[in-house]
């Protein structure tokens, strides 16, 4: 059982509902060390974006939120990117983990493959190896993308799956196509 194993043993799997306010709890515990601005509320979509960008970003693990326009999508990797800023963050609680540079590119239906492309090797020509520094592509509405007659996302499926050390997260009001969705982790 779980209560034996020294490592795990806060977690309790008794029930769903128990899973889910540790699951929470979680969250709220990284986010409070979180400055988020003047006016700024913590509403639950914010606080899941905010969790779920920070574990993979950490990780550089590919990520694509996915909802409609006004659930904090954009706003939690603004979020995100001011508190962590490495070993001159605000918050004594960031200082130990990697600063986060954020190479955006804004997605729409006149993208080309090469603007994609030119995107991810902007990233990798700033990535310094043995940096503290976690660099990210940002492909905002990457769903208006999918509208493009150039096929701009067909670049996706050779980078989200040979990142080279990158983070990435998509940004879209809609799902993507299968192929896309498939290779990386998926928040609506």
């Amino acid at each position: 059982t779980l209560q034996s194993r020294p490592g795990v043993s806060w977690l309790n799997l008794e029930s769903a509902d128990e899973l889910l306010r540790t699951v929470e709890a979680t969250q709220k515990a990284f986010v409070e060390q979180m400055n988020l601005g003047e006016g700024i509320a913590l509403n639950e979509a914010l606080r899941e974006n905010l969790f779920m960008l920070l574990v993979s970003i950490m990780n550089k693990i590919p990520i694509l939120i996915v909802g409609k326009p006004g659930c904090s999508k954009s706003l939690a990797i603004e979020v995100l990117q001011s508190n962590l800023n490495g070993e001159v963050s605000a918050n004594n609680f960031f200082k130990s983990m990697p600063a986060v540079e954020v190479f955006p590119f804004q997605c729409s239906p006149l993208s080309t493959p090469e603007g994609i492309q030119g995107a991810f090797d902007a990233a990798r020509k700033y990535r310094v190896e043995g940096s503290k520094t976690i660099v990210c592509v940002l492909l905002d509405e990457v769903g208006l993308a999918e509208e493009s007659p150039h096929l701009p996302l067909k670049v996706l499926h050779r980078e989200l799956e040979h990142l080279g050390g990158l983070a990435c997260v998509g940004i879209s009001n809609w799902a993507l196509d299968a192929a896309k969705m498939s290779r990386c982790v998926t928040l609506y």
